[in-house]
C-alpha cells in the first residue's frame, strides 16, 4: 500500500509538470532529411552560393548546428509515405544543416493551414536577409496562382505590406527568363526598376529580348545597373534622310528649278532665276489646288 501511494503520488507530479507545456510549441533535433522545402520556398538558389550563406553555414558549424530553430509544420501524408515534415520558415538554416550532415533544430507545428505558413514565412523573412525583390514577386505570384489568396489586394492585407509594391514585384516575376538572365542574377532586381522594365516589354517585346540577349553575351560583363539602363533606353529615332532632289534644266542643261527635302522630309522649292508676277499667280494657283487635295 505504501510503494503504491508513492507511485501515485509520483504520477500526481508527473502530470502537474507535464500541464505547465500543455499548448507550447515542441522544439527538437530533426534529420534535415526528414524535411522538405516548402510549396511556397521564396529562396532562390542563387541564395546558396552569396557569402551571406557561406557564413551563415559556417557559423553553424561552429556551434555544432543551429541555435535558432526554423519552424516545420507536420505533413498530411494519409498513406504514411513520403517526407514529414514541410518547412514554414528557415530554408537557408535547413539547408546549411542539410550540407553539413548535421540534425537541425526545429519548432514544429502539428497542424497549420497553408494561408498561415505563407503568412508566417513572409513575416519572419523580413527580420532576417532581404529577399530580393524578383523573389517576393516570385513568391506573391505563386500564391495568387495556387488561389491561397483571391487577389492582391488580400494578400497585401494578410501579409501589411502595400498593395503598390506586392504589383511591382510580381511585374518583375513575370519578366521573361532572358531579361532575368541579363543581370546575371534575380538578385540583382530592384524594386524601382519594375515599373520602366515592363514598360518596354510591352513596348516592343521582341526588341527586349534581342538586347537582354546581347547583353548576356557582351565581355566584359555590364552592372546590373549599366544593364537597366541599357534595357529601358528609348529606342533611337533615325532622322528621316534627305531624297534626291528633282531637277528641272533647260535645253542648254543650265538649272532652272530645284525640289529637295530637309531631313524631317519638307520640301523646298527654289528657281535659279526670278519668275515674274504672271508666273507667280501661275504657280500659286498650282500650290493651292495641291494642297486642297490634301485638305
Amino acid at each position: 500500500m505504501a510503494e503504491q501511494s508513492e507511485v501515485h503520488k509520483e504520477v500526481v507530479r508527473l502530470r502537474e509538470r507535464i500541464s505547465e507545456f500543455d499548448g507550447a510549441d515542441v522544439v527538437r533535433r530533426i534529420d534535415p532529411n526528414e524535411i522538405t522545402a516548402s510549396n511556397w520556398a521564396n529562396r532562390d538558389v542563387s541564395h546558396f552560393d552569396t557569402d551571406a550563406f557561406a557564413k551563415l553555414k559556417a557559423e553553424i558549424a561552429n556551434s555544432e548546428g543551429n541555435v535558432q530553430p526554423i519552424k516545420v509544420r507536420a505533413k498530411k501524408n494519409p498513406d504514411g509515405v513520403g517526407v514529414p515534415f514541410e518547412i514554414v520558415y528557415g530554408h537557408r538554416r535547413h539547408r546549411a544543416c542539410l550540407e553539413l550532415g548535421i540534425p537541425v533544430l526545429a519548432l514544429i507545428e502539428s497542424d497549420m493551414e497553408d494561408a498561415e505558413l505563407f503568412v508566417e514565412m513572409e513575416r519572419e523573412n523580413r527580420d532576417r536577409e532581404d529577399l530580393s525583390a524578383w523573389e517576393q514577386g516570385v513568391m506573391y505570384q505563386r500564391a495568387l496562382d495556387q488561389n491561397l489568396f483571391q487577389s492582391a489586394r488580400q494578400l497585401a492585407v494578410a501579409i501589411e505590406r502595400d498593395v503598390s509594391n506586392i504589383s511591382r514585384a510580381m511585374a518583375l516575376a513575370k519578366l521573361p527568363a532572358d531579361v532575368i538572365r541579363a543581370f546575371g542574377s534575380p538578385l540583382n532586381l530592384q524594386f524601382r526598376w519594375a515599373t520602366p522594365l515592363r514598360d518596354a516589354h510591352q513596348r516592343d517585346p521582341e526588341g527586349l529580348l534581342e538586347k537582354a540577349r546581347k547583353v548576356s553575351e557582351s565581355t566584359p560583363r555590364l552592372t546590373p545597373a549599366e544593364v537597366f539602363s541599357f534595357l529601358t533606353r528609348p529606342p533611337v529615332v533615325e532622322a528621316a534622310s534627305a531624297k534626291r532632289p528633282v531637277e528641272w534644266k533647260d535645253s542648254d542643261g543650265k538649272r532652272l528649278a530645284l525640289l529637295s527635302t530637309d531631313k524631317k522630309g519638307r520640301a523646298i522649292l527654289s528657281f535659279a532665276q526670278a519668275i515674274e508676277e504672271s508666273e507667280q499667280r501661275k504657280l500659286i494657283k498650282l500650290i493651292d489646288g495641291f494642297l486642297g487635295s490634301r485638305s
